[in-house]
């Protein structure tokens, strides 16, 4: 019976399984050092035969073979494990909606794309590897990643690690769905004349950090934080907000997402397992995820779902119109249903529906939309909210039906031409992976994809945030500018920080 639909609890006493079961029972503060041992000699047998089976092939066909293999262990701390391997090595972790949470270490292979082909590259590169890899039982891999929101725009050094399109199919895969288990799924990408042995020794020998620097939690006493902002940041975003208004008012636009950015630094480098932890328990209505690149993490907890899907059937929505939460349930419920009513909100909300039904009618068999807009609250913003959810046509792949959303007037604008070379020549900042699709896929098109707002780029002392809305004919510059404030505080809370911008 196939890994996939084998019940766990037929697991002897004496397997991995059993083994870590013993020695942990329900859990404890020794899970992941446990888990970790056992993880290793659960791989190791089905991993041998997998990457044996793929040095041959690879010598056969004179090309690098991708081999996979999973294995169970009982459930695993996914904070824990990420603080313990990130420092180590580039780490991606996922806590999704779909309650999904998953954690990549290092990397066999990433599949990236370059420009406007990104998309294209990527997906081709993703199914050829997937087409040819050798696995061991009923194994599908894993690749998680993201895409620049913008390729014609000049990159800056602070996104350097990070390609123009990236999905990684991590060295180590942990995948929880709520279960007592999880399952880890190893890869490998094996050369022409590889040493099977070799590369077995060289994937185990990667997870066994010494005791010491394994078991050391993250630093309970962070540094100081400082918030920076050039001295006219709202005399520019004026600027910016007025500009967009008068190409809307001469007919070129009908929307403009304008975002900006703040910088942090602080007297340590920042704990991002710490920034992450504080993210997840403070917006349990959001995605929250972290993408390592070369010791710089991009992180946040964003609310936009751009496409989630399981086989064919997806789910997707139009997330445009913001407003404030309040403490005091009574002015919540006021600045809610003010938001319901605006007409400045319903129409840049609208933008975002017609886009979204344009961009997927073509691609769909079935699409079904709510028939008027809700109210999403979150910990600190509430938004208008339209549901979609559909199947797909036959043949239609999750990268490509990413690529057709991609931007969405939610984070671009209306027409997408105009306003992303509006935004090209007027807003300033590199958004880099910042407003793009992130997210995760298998072999069996399941995934998710969401668009990466809330988030921002931490390296060492360092961070930079970013936060953006939606410009519209009669947008008020000076209630925008406080519209930006209020998202910057999901960071800014993960930072620990209360919004000073420096100003």
């Amino acid at each position: 019976m196939g890994f996939l639909k084998t019940s766990l609890k037929h697991y002897s006493s004496r397997s991995p399984v059993g083994t870590l079961r013993r020695r942990l029972g329900t859990g404890g503060k020794y899970a992941v050092r446990s888990g970790t041992t056992v993880m290793v000699e659960a791989l190791q047998r089905p991993l041998r035969s997998a990457i044996r089976n793929a040095c041959q092939n690879a010598s056969q066909q004179r090309q690098p073979a991708l081999a996979i293999t999973a294995a169970s262990v009982p459930r695993m701390n996914l904070l824990s494990a990420f603080a313990r391997y990130s420092p180590h090595m580039n780490a991606n972790l996922w806590f999704g909606l779909t309650k999904k949470s998953i954690l990549g270490l290092g990397a066999a292979i990433e599949c990236t794309g370059h420009g406007a082909d990104r998309f294209t590259d990527v997906s081709a590169r993703w199914h050829d590897l997937i087409k040819n890899a050798v696995t061991e039982g009923d194994t599908a891999p894993v690749a998680l990643g993201g895409f620049r929101f913008d390729t014609a725009c000049p990159a800056s050094p602070m996104w350097a690690g990070f390609a123009d399109g990236a999905l990684v199919i991590p060295r180590v895969t942990i995948l929880q769905n709520g279960a007592e288990y999880c399952r880890i799924v190893a890869a490998d990408y094996a050369p022409p004349g590889a040493d099977a042995d070799a590369r077995i020794r060289n994937i185990c020998s990667g997870f066994n950090i010494g005791e010491n620097e394994r078991n050391m939690p993250p630093p309970e006493q962070e540094g100081h934080i400082s918030i920076f902002d050039s001295g006219n940041a709202r005399k520019q975003w004026q600027n910016l907000v007025h500009n967009a208004l008068d190409a809307i008012s001469r007919g070129l636009a009908k929307k403009i997402v304008a975002a900006r950015m703040i910088r942090a630094t602080s007297t340590t480098p920042f704990a991002v397992p710490n920034i992450v932890k504080r993210l997840h328990a403070k917006n349990p209505q959001a995605t929250v995820f972290a993408f390592g690149r070369c010791g710089t993490y991009f992180v946040g907890a964003t609310p936009e779902i751009l496409i989630t899907a399981k086989e064919r059937s997806f789910q997707t929505m139009a997330l445009a119109g913001s407003a404030p939460r309040s403490g005091d349930p009574a002015r919540d419920a006021e600045l809610g249903q003010a938001l319901l009513v605006s007409d400045k909100d319903r129409i840049e909300h609208d933008f975002v529906v017609q886009a979204v039904l344009r961009s997927l009618q073509p691609h769909c068999e079935t699409l079904v939309a709510d028939s008027a807009p809700s109210l999403h609250k979150l910990h600190k913003v509430q938004h208008l909210i339209t549901h979609f959810k559909g199947n797909l046509s036959s043949g239609q792949n999750l990268l490509d039906i990413v690529a057709h959303l991609h931007p969405t007037p939610a984070v671009g604008g209306a027409p997408t031409e105009f306003a992303l070379a509006f935004l090209r020549e007027y807003e300033g900042i590199d958004r880099g992976w910042y407003a793009g699709p992130v997210g995760w896929l298998d072999a069996e098109n399941n995934g998710e994809f969401m668009v990466a707002l809330r988030s921002g780029v931490i390296c060492g002392e360092n961070a930079a945030l970013f936060a953006g809305c939606g410009l519209v004919a009669n947008s008020d510059p000076d209630m925008e500018y406080q519209e930006t404030r209020f998202k910057f505080s999901t960071m800014l809370d993960g930072l620990c920080l209360t919004h000073g911008d420096g100003e």
